[in-house]
């Protein structure tokens, strides 16, 4: 049986190394930040001397020492670009006013003397951006309460917009379970549809407070308007007479083979491929593809690695590569027609990822299958192989045979897969933003060593939980 002195050598060894993990992940963070504000020396101008389809802008919307922000980075992955007015940043797309300018939306956090009554508040705004002046227009604002009833804070922001022409946009509006059209110049809601036309209040998330958390929306060229019913799992086409347009539906509630918890679903044209519709599936750590084929929708691309964790953006580029946000990755990816990274840059927290360029998300690319794209699932193990040299995280194998940081991964790798994805995937939602799936692990074993540790002490110096009180038998006579 072990003595104190090695059990305490034990906890010791857990304790600092989950704390050196969980530590070099922050200071990393902290670094990471301070490089990407160093991007901007040279000022915004330097934009106008690199080519726009060399330019990635992305939004990250949970950093943890600078705030939300967007930022361009070109071929190299240099910064080139960085804004952190807002307090969240969600959808950016390119403007046709400008080749490089973007528009977006995003979220101010008011003070309750601003908030009309609310306890708590926060402006939504559209803005249109020029990387290269740095100017900034906004195009439309509403202001939404932060807190209803046992509502989150987060379930109300807006994700996502889609411009229509110059005055209009459609949005997709979590706060009210809705996607509507707007004319920015005048205010006026001139369409809408109810989530609740459609979905039972049974349905989804808790109603009222994030029943459908609806978070996406994309105007097709026919007028119909495609949007993500996030918590019902499903992918919806509506025609803004009649409603959800019922045998084009993707997914169905509950049956996570087809989608679970998706972001941001491109649309790609029949004179592109299509119909074809590639999507984030995020709770299942994948980005999938469905084909259109004889009247319903056929799985026909799937690509994820070992890294990929709550992926919330995909866009089919026009050369046939696709750019992915790994939210949880803390990473912004490109990968080619083989299914392999061939460009990717650090990011914490990203949201939604744009090449400059190439059209509007999915706009200039073609299907997987007309382009005859190559898909990639994830390898057993840590990484691809044991003579890779490909580094998809933080575990690693050595060259001769696998090392017993290799081994570890594997391990962690094995319990990864036994936790529901969603279960994990909230707890990294909860964390910092420069927290992954092996910071998990770190405060895991943290919590759980400083427990048993504390636990034992008190246990070998006396101390017991006693009952507050105990019978006491005397004879009877």
């Amino acid at each position: 049986m072990p003595s104190r002195t090695h059990v305490r050598l034990i906890f010791a060894f857990l304790f600092t190394l989950s704390t050196m993990v969980l530590a070099t992940g922050f200071v990393a963070s902290v670094t990471g930040s301070n490089n990407v504000r160093a991007g901007m020396e040279d000022g915004p101008h330097g934009i106008q001397h690199i080519p726009p389809n060399e330019l990635t802008v992305a939004t990250d919307h949970k950093s943890p020492s600078v705030g939300a922000k967007l930022v361009a980075f070109d071929s190299e992955g240099t910064v080139r670009y960085y804004n952190d007015t807002l307090d969240y940043y969600s959808d950016v797309d390119p403007s046709p006013t400008g080749k490089y300018t973007v528009t977006y939306v995003g979220t101010e956090d008011l003070r309750p003397k601003q908030c009309d009554g609310a306890s708590a508040c926060r402006r939504m705004v559209i803005e249109r951006l020029n990387l290269s002046t740095d100017h900034t227009t906004r195009l439309y604002s509403r202001i939404v309460p932060t807190y209803k009833g046992y509502t989150l804070p987060y379930t109300n922001r807006w994700h996502d917009v889609d411009r229509i022409n110059r005055t209009h946009f459609a949005v997709a509006d979590i706060e009210r379970d809705r996607v509507f059209v707007v004319n920015t110049s005048s205010g006026i809601v001139t369409w809408e549809w109810l989530a609740l036309s459609h979905y039972s209040h049974k349905s989804g998330g808790p109603y009222p407070y994030d029943f459908t958390h609806v978070n996406d929306v994309e105007v097709l060229e026919d007028g119909r308007i495609m949007a993500s019913i996030r918590n019902q799992d499903q992918v919806v086409f509506l025609n803004r007479t009649t409603g959800v347009v019922e045998n084009w539906t993707i997914g169905e509630e509950g049956n996570h083979k087809w989608l679970f918890g998706q972001h941001n679903p491109d649309y790609i044209p029949e004179s592109q491929g299509g119909p074809a519709v590639i999507i984030a599936d995020s709770h299942n750590d994948r980005i999938v593809e469905y084909q259109r084929v004889n009247g319903s929708w056929e799985q026909s691309w799937v690509w994820r690695d070992n890294r990929l964790q709550w992926p919330r953006d995909a866009d089919r580029l026009p050369n046939g590569n696709t750019l992915i946000t790994d939210t949880h990755g803390n990473r912004v990816v490109e990968v080619d027609e083989n299914g392999e990274p061939v460009w990717s840059v650090e990011l914490h927290f990203p949201y939604d990822a744009e090449r400059l360029g190439t059209g509007d998300e999915s706009a200039g690319g073609e299907s997987a299958q007309r382009a005859d794209i190559a898909g990639r699932e994830p390898i057993s193990g840590a990484n691809d192989d044991a003579n890779s040299q490909e580094n998809e995280g933080t575990r690693t194998k050595t060259q001769n045979g696998v090392s017993l940081l290799g081994l570890a991964g594997q391990a962690m790798d094995a319990i990864e897969e036994a936790i529901p994805e969603m279960v994990l995937n909230a707890v990294l939602y909860a964390l910092p933003g420069w927290a992954d799936v092996d910071d998990v692990f770190a405060l895991a074993v943290l919590l759980g060593t400083t427990g048993a540790w504390g636990s034992m002490e008190a246990y070998w110096r006396g101390y017991r939980i006693r009952k507050p009180f105990s019978r006491i038998e005397t004879d009877q006579q």
